[in-house]
């Protein structure tokens, strides 16, 4: 009981749904948005439990006319296995939905409204994959960067992909519908995403150094070849997700290895930013 009181209390719905739903009833189409309402929620349902089951800490769930947003704080902290299961636990609602959805309609059992609602899902289960930021195919071509690729570089290459991405989408549909008051939203949506969490960079980044002081299972150690000269940034600039690194810095007669740890240690305690690696730790 209080698993759902605590479930409730997180639950908003954008006023722009409010909106989307007044206008449903006010020109008689009640029974399609409540169709609507019912996909959404249950998609964010999936993401939410996947964020409860691995003890997240959920800030908000919040409903729009177009898909959900569960805001967490952990964002870029935890294992990569948790983000990719929390991602897809919401698309894979839509898989039974039409399943169950396909069925009652071979059955007779649901007619015109079926229908609707297989489109629906049809609708937000393909959406929701693209590879668009904060869409859950984003979320996941993101984890996949950062597992491939430096953190802080994966963060404004996969931003700067996604934002010509939705540009061009939306560009072409607007072009073909420009009064099409659901693309104006999304666009708007996208837009504001992608300039919050382009700003937010640094303090993204700066959370999953801090989560790295925490053990976690990072179960391979992968050596980060640095020169002597390059600093302490610089050399957190080039931290990956899911390893732990071994720094390997090559001096001109030897190399010295340090554990990232140490590394991390200079650089939240003492704040030794811009010094030089090498000196740093002969």
């Amino acid at each position: 009981m209080n698993n759902v009181r605590l479930f409730l209390k997180k639950l908003k719905i954008h006023p722009l749904f409010w909106l989307v739903i007044m206008l449903a009833i006010m020109t008689g189409h009640f029974r399609q948005i409540l169709y609507l309402f019912l996909a959404v929620f249950i998609h964010e349902v999936g993401h939410y439990v996947g964020a409860a089951y691995f003890r997240w800490n959920i800030k908000k769930m919040e409903l729009f006319p177009f898909g959900g947003v569960l805001e967490v704080e952990e964002h870029g902290t935890r294992p990569a296995k948790e983000e990719v299961i929390v991602a897809l636990l919401g698309p894979l609602q839509h898989i039974w939905l039409l399943a169950v959805t396909f069925w009652c309609i071979q059955m007779g059992w649901w007619g015109e409204d079926g229908q609707w609602f297989l489109t629906i899902n049809v609708t937000l289960l393909l959406f929701n994959l693209l590879p668009i930021w904060p869409l859950d195919g984003g979320k996941l071509v993101f984890t996949a960067m950062t597992m491939c690729l430096p953190y802080k570089k994966a963060q404004s290459l996969f931003l700067a992909c996604s934002a010509l991405l939705a540009s061009s989408l939306l560009c072409y549909f607007l072009i073909q519908n420009p009064l099409h008051a659901n693309l104006w939203i999304i666009a708007s949506f996208l837009a504001i995403s992608h300039y919050i969490e382009w700003k937010r960079r640094p303090f993204v980044f700066m959370r999953f150094l801090m989560s790295r002081t925490i053990a976690h299972e990072r179960v391979v150690t992968k050596p980060l070849h640095v020169s002597a000269e390059m600093t302490l940034s610089e050399v957190l600039d080039r931290f990956r997700k899911g390893v732990a690194h071994l720094i390997v810095i090559q001096g001109v007669y030897e190399q010295t290895l340090i554990e990232e740890e140490r590394v991390l240690h200079a650089f939240f305690s003492h704040n030794q930013v811009k010094c030089a690696i090498g000196p740093l730790f002969r």
